[in-house]
């Protein structure tokens, strides 16, 4: 990686998009793009939003659209980046979602550098998310930095 990047992004993985409701969203794009979600409830997971710790439910619609999937995104309980999100801009765009090896790894080398987070997440079957602050850059786009 030069020295000058922050972070090195190989590949955009996923695109998330935050909704009110999946079930509703992912109907819509089966209907009008032939787009097939498959939509499922994450267990509560826990959070550092901002320094703060809190928990969160979200429910989740993914497809794959060529080689990227599309994330829907709801926030069934709790407090979340998605929340607030939603809270301030309604429904869109998210983030572009990095599928990293070593999330840790990944978070040092960003904070190393000078970077923030705004939220990390480690949830009970080890998947991991990051989401870096991009905030002043990118208006309300986030990088996420995702461990399956």
């Amino acid at each position: 990686m030069p020295e000058n990047v922050m972070c090195n992004i190989p590949q955009v993985n996923q695109v998330g998009v935050v909704v009110h409701d999946v079930e509703m969203a992912a109907k819509f794009m089966e209907e009008s793009f032939g787009i097939k979600f498959i939509t499922f409830q994450m267990p509560e997971a826990k959070a550092n939003l901002r320094g703060k710790e809190v928990s969160f439910i979200t429910k989740i619609g993914l497809a794959r659209v060529g080689n990227i999937d599309l994330e829907l995104m709801q926030i069934v309980d709790g407090e979340h980046i998605v929340k607030e999100f939603l809270d301030k801009h309604g429904p869109g765009i998210h983030h572009l979602g990095i599928y990293v090896d070593d999330l840790n790894k990944e978070v040092k080398e960003w904070t190393d550098r000078g970077g923030k987070v705004v939220q990390k997440t480690t949830h009970p079957d080890g998947i991991g998310t990051a989401y870096l602050d991009t905030e002043n850059e990118l208006g309300s786009l986030y990088i996420e930095l995702v461990k399956l």
